[in-house]
């Protein structure tokens, strides 16, 4: 009985596109892109901790983009750093993530304190895919630190998922609608 609760749990993760990756050898959900733009400065490791690097990878976008939440969790940080708006959010345990690991995803604007739109606190829940910005029309970077004695930034790319469809045969009703997008995560089978 275990063996076919165990196949339909897998099948059910390969279906959902919900494959899990790794951080630190543990199982994690991938993350969602926080824009649609593409990946314009990838993750550069540094020889040391200490060192020069490029710790994030950035996401091009256009200015009043929308910016999402890559995963669902709990905000620790919401505020400028260098003119720049970021967020920091503490990912919920349920998708994997250790209890060390911290998401940012950083370049966003702020329009106007008064204008309507996202303005997450600390301590305020955020779903995977949630607004949390508008894009500044510079890159978006996102980031994944493990915290600890000697916190430590880990390349995303492996955790971030794409965006999907599946080919469909329009009818000859001529009645057409577009294909449901599906976020494929990296390792799934046919995400490619």
């Amino acid at each position: 009985m275990l063996g076919i609760t165990a196949l339909l749990s897998v099948s059910t993760l390969l279906l959902t596109g919900m494959v899990p990756t790794t951080v630190g050898g543990v199982a994690v959900d991938c993350l969602q892109p926080p824009v649609t733009g593409r990946v314009v400065a990838p993750y550069v490791a540094p020889p040391c901790p200490y060192c020069a690097g490029h710790r994030t990878i950035d996401f091009a976008s256009v200015l009043g983009e929308a910016v999402v939440s890559p995963v669902a969790g709990v905000v620790t940080f919401y505020g400028f750093v260098a003119g720049r708006l970021y967020i920091t959010i503490d990912p919920d345990r349920s998708t994997g993530y250790a209890a060390d690991v911290v998401v940012t995803v950083g370049g966003m604007i702020l329009d106007d304190a008064a204008a309507e739109g996202p303005n997450p606190r600390r301590g305020d829940p955020v779903r995977r895919g949630e607004r949390v910005g508008d894009a500044g029309g510079l890159p978006v970077s996102l980031s994944v630190r493990q915290e600890g004695p000697q916190p430590q930034y880990v390349d995303p790319t492996p955790l971030v998922g794409r965006w999907r469809s599946a080919a469909r045969l329009v009818p000859r009703t001529g009645r057409f609608r577009p294909p449901a997008t599906r976020l494929a995560c990296p390792g799934a089978p046919n995400s490619r």
